[in-house]
């Protein structure tokens, strides 16, 4: 088990350590683009500054059109307010607008986890997606093409971690389903942002658990282990953290129940990117 999954699941401690941020050189300005074309900057209120250095990149779908979008994410609904960094639209043609500068911090994740962090706000970069429910509708390529460069760019400027690329219903696991089980995470992974399992350990993991699938603490453990935050390890909240799993790694199928398919992508994943346990490759 990781170290962060230890103090998960005893008393978990979290500690904040000031650090300094990376990033742009000054601090007002972003960081040069060659590929990111920024069509227009708009101002965001709901921001503050960052305490903490930027180690995630969280995906959001706005469920709101793109005006209704503009409007939200400027902050200043009097009984939502939000933030964002950048906006990627599709219509009239697929754009990025900028709402924040990197070097502050944004409210959009909201009450989140991942491994030993909460209240991911200070600690990442924020993308809406205009889409009015990505579980719904698909994402057009041009769309998906704008938010891989944006993307690319922010993971090579913080060296973020493939693990910490992550849904807004990763981190908040029951509260949110955005961006959604179309969105195209592997695609992502392929151009280099995010994580995605090796098909081969899928269908090795796969031919074990067809003869007999593994124990759900086992599963538990390893979702843990690669950063879920469950709220409890009662069956219902493992049921919620197995639909958000579905939700990014394996979205025809969203449902809660392990079957061998999806054991196998969450031991794929864990033998890939954690320390291996009892059920990683001889």
């Amino acid at each position: 088990m990781t170290q962060s999954s230890i103090q998960f699941r005893g008393h978990l401690i979290l500690g904040l350590t000031t650090l300094v941020l990376t990033g742009c050189a000054t601090p007002t300005n972003q960081c040069p683009r060659d590929r990111v074309h920024i069509a227009q900057d708009l101002p965001c209120h709901e921001v503050e500054s960052r305490k903490q250095p930027i180690r995630y990149l969280i995906l959001h779908h706005t469920a709101a059109s793109l005006p209704s979008s503009m409007q939200i994410l400027q902050g200043k609904h009097e009984t939502n307010k939000v933030g964002i960094h950048y906006l990627v639209c599709n219509k009239p043609e697929a754009q990025i607008y900028r709402f924040a500068p990197e070097h502050l911090a944004t409210s959009h994740a909201g009450k989140s986890a991942w491994r030993q962090d909460q209240s991911l706000n200070q600690s990442s970069v924020g993308i809406e997606i205009v889409n009015l429910d990505g579980n719904l509708n698909p994402y057009s390529p041009s769309q998906i093409s704008q938010l891989i460069a944006l993307c690319q760019e922010i993971v090579i400027r913080y060296k973020i971690d493939p693990t910490h690329v992550l849904a807004h219903s990763d981190i908040a696991i029951g509260r949110k389903k955005d961006p959604g089980s179309l969105f195209p995470w592997k695609q992502l992974a392929e151009a280099g942002i995010g994580a995605w399992p090796d098909d081969a350990d899928i269908k090795q993991f796969q031919s074990r658990y067809a003869k007999k699938l593994p124990d759900k603490k086992e599963i538990l453990n390893q979702l843990i282990d690669y950063g879920y935050r469950p709220s409890d390890s009662s069956e219902a909240s493992l049921k919620l953290t197995v639909e958000a799993f579905q939700r990014h790694f394996r979205g025809q199928k969203v449902d809660g129940e392990i079957d061998a398919e999806t054991a196998a992508m969450i031991s794929a994943l864990h033998l890939k990117y954690c320390r291996p346990t009892s059920t990683a490759k001889n």
